[in-house]
């Protein structure tokens, strides 16, 4: 079973913030979550000399977050033990990552604009830098989940995230699908058959799927898709393949191996972050990964 002791929401004061609150309510009405951290922080160089000029010894961190407690009142109510915190660092991505180890926090909820509007480049930061899983919300999604994919690599990383997705699936009663994206060994064409080399290709994937339901029985029952990458990332057919149902969370394991930490998030996490997908992502550290 899911439960999440200790959640925290990064908030940027702008129109995604009531977004984010409201999902946060339905979160913690799904899920067993026994605190919640909201949080912004007040990057100490944003503060302009005209700003100080003008707005003289006014406590901005007194403001901001009564601001913030007004909307979390609104949206938020009492769904669960929650507090506000506002903080000035020059740093945001390495505040936060303090803020997690200080609280034990699980799990983060962050916002996320379409690619025309936002760089995205700290939420990207923050997937390499929070050492918790992440959930991703695009200020298009829906609150509505049914369908979760979850695409696995067959790495520890993936069998986790899979993990998640199952107990996730049969606590909320959801359709859980698993895909896969296999490449070919095109140097080898035309000496082999690209009909030949499809199917042998599927043969041997089709083997590691029975051999991990065989390891882990749970999920023997949970279909999946073989796609082949033909051309394509395997982010991209990804994409591709949440076009083709109507699906409402992608689920993605991260690895933590490398310990250069803009190294540690692979390229198919940060892909998937940066395109305009309209979904909400989740992007899952083991355990043993964060420890």
């Amino acid at each position: 079973m899911i439960a999440i002791d200790s959640m925290m929401v990064c908030l940027d004061l702008s129109d995604i913030d009531e977004t984010l609150v409201r999902f946060t309510r339905t979160v913690c009405e799904r899920l067993p979550v026994k605190k919640v951290f909201f949080v912004h922080n007040i990057k100490t160089s944003e503060l302009s000399d005209d700003f100080r000029e003008y707005f003289g010894d006014v406590n901005i961190s007194d403001e901001i977050e009564g601001n913030i407690t007004d909307i979390v009142t609104e949206h938020f109510g009492r769904a669960t033990e929650y507090e506000v915190l506002v903080s000035e660092e020059p740093n945001t991505e390495v505040m936060m990552a303090e803020l997690v180890k200080r609280y034990s926090v699980k799990l983060t909820l962050l916002g996320k604009r379409m690619s025309d509007k936002s760089t995205g480049a700290l939420g990207t930061k923050l997937l390499r830098i929070l050492p918790c899983s992440i959930l991703v919300l695009p200020e298009t999604a829906s609150f509505n989940i049914a369908n979760v994919l979850t695409p696995i690599d067959f790495s520890d990383a993936s069998v986790h995230a899979l993990h998640l997705s199952k107990s996730l699936a049969d606590q909320l009663n959801l359709n859980l699908e698993i895909m896969h994206v296999y490449k070919l060994p095109t140097q080898y064409f035309p000496l082999i058959s690209e009909e030949k080399a499809i199917r042998k290709a599927e043969e041997v994937v089709k083997g590691k799927f029975a051999d991990l339901q065989k390891k882990h029985g749970e999920i023997a029952g949970v279909p999946y898709t073989l796609v082949r990458a033909a051309g394509k990332t395997v982010a991209e057919r990804i994409e591709m393949q949440l076009h083709k149902r109507e699906y409402n969370l992608l689920v993605v394991g991260l690895k933590g191996n490398n310990p250069i930490p803009s190294l540690s998030l692979g390229s198919v996490p940060t892909k998937l972050y940066n395109m305009d997908i309209n979904i909400p992502l989740w992007f899952v550290y083991s355990e043993e990964v964060i420890k």
